[in-house]
C-alpha cells in the first residue's frame, strides 16, 4: 500500500489555512459584535433613563396640582426634606421646598442675605460684605452719593443695578462662583418677593442660622393654606440597575382660571445617586395620592 504523502501535506496546509482564517474572521467580527452588544445596552438604558424622566415629570404635575388644590399640604414635608416610596421595581423620592422658606434675594435685607450665606461656612464678616454686594449689585445707584460708588472685590465685575432674575447670577460673584449652583438654589429664590422667611418652612442647612428677630414682620405661624409658590422635584429609580431619571421645577398658583398652576423654571441638575440610608420610607398613596399610586403599580 502506497502512502501519498503530498496529499497528507495538501491537507495539513488546509486546516491550517482554515483555522488562519477563523482566527482573522474572529478578530474582525468579535469587536464588531461586542461594541453592538454595547451600543444595544448603552440605548436600551437611555430609553429607560428616558422613560424614567417622563414618569418623574408626570409626578411633578399631579404633586404641584395637590399643592395647590390643597389636598397634600398637610401631609407633605414643604422644607426640602425627602420621603421615598417603592412600587413594584421602582422607588420614587420626593422632596418639596415652599419658597416661603427660602431667603429672596430681591427683597430680604442684608442682615437676612448674611445669614443665608453664614449656611455656606462664610465668617460674620466675609457673609456680611457678600451681602452688601447683593445689595449693591440689585438696587438703582445712588444718584446722590458723590463721586463713583466702590464695587465690591467680592462682588461681580459689574454690578446689575436692577432685579435677580436667577438664583444662577449668584455666581457671577467672585466669593461665591465656586458653590454648587444647585446649593445656591437650596437657599435662595428670587421670585418670592417677599423680605422675611417662615422658619418652619425653611431646609435644615439654612434654619440653624437664620435669627427670626433680623427680619421684618416674622409671621408667628405660616398660612395653613399653603403658599404659592414650590419647588418639586421627584427622582424615578429602578431599584438595583443604578438607571434614573429625575425632574424639578419651580411652580406658581396660576391666577388664570384654566390651570391650577404654572412651571416658571427648571431646577438645575443634581448629582443622582442611590437614596440616602436616613431617607423615610412611606406609600406612594401618602406620597402621590391612593390614583396615582396604583397607576404605577400597574405600570410598574
Amino acid at each position: 500500500m502506497v502512502f501519498d504523502r503530498s496529499a497528507d501535506n495538501n491537507a495539513g496546509f488546509a486546516l491550517v489555512a482554515v483555522l488562519v482564517f477563523m482566527l482573522i474572521v474572529s478578530a474582525i467580527v468579535v469587536p464588531f459584535a461586542l461594541t453592538a452588544r454595547s451600543r444595544l445596552m448603552i440605548a436600551s438604558n437611555e430609553s429607560e433613563h428616558q422613560r424614567l424622566s417622563m414618569v418623574a415629570d408626570g409626578l411633578v404635575n399631579v404633586v404641584a396640582g395637590e399643592l395647590f388644590e390643597g389636598a397634600a399640604t398637610a401631609r407633605l414635608p414643604q422644607n426640602a426634606e425627602p420621603a421615598l416610596c417603592h412600587s413594584g421595581h421602582f422607588s420614587f423620592d420626593l422632596r418639596v421646598q415652599d419658597h416661603r422658606g427660602l431667603i429672596d434675594l430681591n427683597a430680604a435685607n442684608d442682615q437676612l442675605l448674611a445669614q443665608g450665606l453664614a449656611s455656606f461656612g462664610f465668617d460674620p464678616q466675609t457673609a456680611g460684605q457678600i451681602a452688601n454686594a447683593i445689595v449693591a449689585f440689585r438696587n438703582p445707584p445712588n444718584a446722590f452719593a458723590a463721586g463713583t460708588q466702590p464695587r465690591s472685590p467680592l462682588g461681580p465685575p459689574q454690578n446689575k443695578f436692577a432685579a435677580f432674575e436667577s438664583v444662577s447670577e449668584l455666581q457671577e460673584f467672585s466669593a461665591l462662583a465656586s458653590i454648587p449652583l444647585r446649593d445656591l438654589y437650596d437657599v435662595f429664590t428670587v421670585d418670592l418677593k417677599q423680605g422675611s422667611i417662615v422658619v418652619a418652612k425653611a431646609p435644615r442647612k439654612l434654619r440653624n442660622f437664620v435669627n427670626t428677630a433680623s427680619q421684618d414682620e416674622q409671621p408667628n405661624e405660616p398660612d395653613k393654606n399653603g403658599g404659592s409658590l414650590y419647588t418639586v422635584e421627584v427622582t424615578a429609580r429602578r431599584d438595583g440597575s443604578g438607571i434614573a431619571g429625575q425632574a424639578g421645577f419651580v411652580v406658581e398658583k396660576s391666577v388664570l382660571a384654566t390651570a391650577d398652576f404654572i412651571r416658571i423654571s427648571r431646577m438645575p441638575a443634581a448629582d443622582i445617586g442611590g437614596p440616602a440610608a436616613t431617607m423615610p420610607t412611606i406609600s406612594c398613596n401618602g406620597l402621590f395620592g391612593t390614583a396615582v399610586a396604583q397607576i404605577l403599580a400597574r405600570w410598574s
